[in-house]
């Protein structure tokens, strides 16, 4: 049965086996500017910064996105956000590349199937974090982005309290991808809303005759909570803070 599912697999992305394909998502706040009025009103506790809430309903009023590029092959694929955006020094744009990905890279294998992201920056030296396999459960919803029919799949395992995460995908690009740490659907995502963010699908290119690269992680192996345990170790102050 397992050679059997191997095979469907190869011959439906045999489309794919010619050259390596990429997708730009666009990210942006997918809040209205009475939700950040109710959030800080509930966190009046934590001290919120008021420049914080300024830059959250100013990316609101000004539909504020960033831009990341996933970079895939039949097995593999990397996403990152671009770096064009380093150059722009707003806080909104700040805060939403961290919430959108950061400064990290996130690297996903179907076989096994396994999403990791590299951290070169926050210690100073290259770690490799592998993510939590998302669950999801499938719907026959559907809808069009794009050219593409996609199906709603709900994420079951999420740590989001009061909001779910839903992702489209679509079958026509039988490849389990999607941005950041989204993946394992019969399809490609093109969709994530991930409260507070919402990724969609801006340009798919199949089949780049533009050489692109998808790279291995570099960096030492830990577990999340081998990472969490470093930072506490680096940022006593602000894990103290935040207790």
């Amino acid at each position: 049965m397992r050679y059997l599912i191997l095979l469907v697999f190869f011959v439906n992305t045999n489309l794919f086996s010619q050259g390596e394909s990429s997708i730009v998502y666009g990210a942006k706040l997918n809040l209205t500017i009475e939700e950040v009025n109710e959030l800080n009103n509930k966190n009046k506790q934590a001290k919120v910064d008021d420049k914080v809430t300024l830059a959250l309903k100013s990316m609101i009023r000004n539909s504020t996105e960033v831009e990341g590029v996933l970079v895939f092959s039949k097995l593999k694929s990397n996403y990152e956000l671009f770096d064009a955006l380093e150059t722009r020094v707003k806080l909104e744009v700040s805060l939403l590349k961290n919430m959108a990905g950061g400064n990290k890279i996130y690297f996903t294998s179907l076989f096994p199937q396994k999403n990791q992201k590299e951290d070169c920056n926050t210690l100073g030296e290259c770690y490799v974090i592998e993510n939590e396999k998302p669950i999801w459960e499938l719907t026959q919803q559907t809808k069009i982005i794009g050219s593409y029919l996609c199906y709603k799949a709900i994420q079951t395992n999420s740590n989001k309290k009061n909001k779910k995460t839903i992702a489209w995908y679509t079958n026509e690009i039988p490849l389990g991808f999607g941005p950041v740490n989204y993946y394992g659907l019969p399809g490609m995502i093109l969709e994530v809303d991930s409260f507070p963010i919402l990724f969609k699908a801006k340009t798919i290119i199949l089949n780049s005759k533009k050489k692109i690269k998808v790279r291995e992680p570099k960096g030492k192996e830990v577990t999340k909570k081998e990472f969490k345990s470093l930072l506490r170790k680096a940022f006593p102050d602000f894990y103290n803070y935040k207790k």
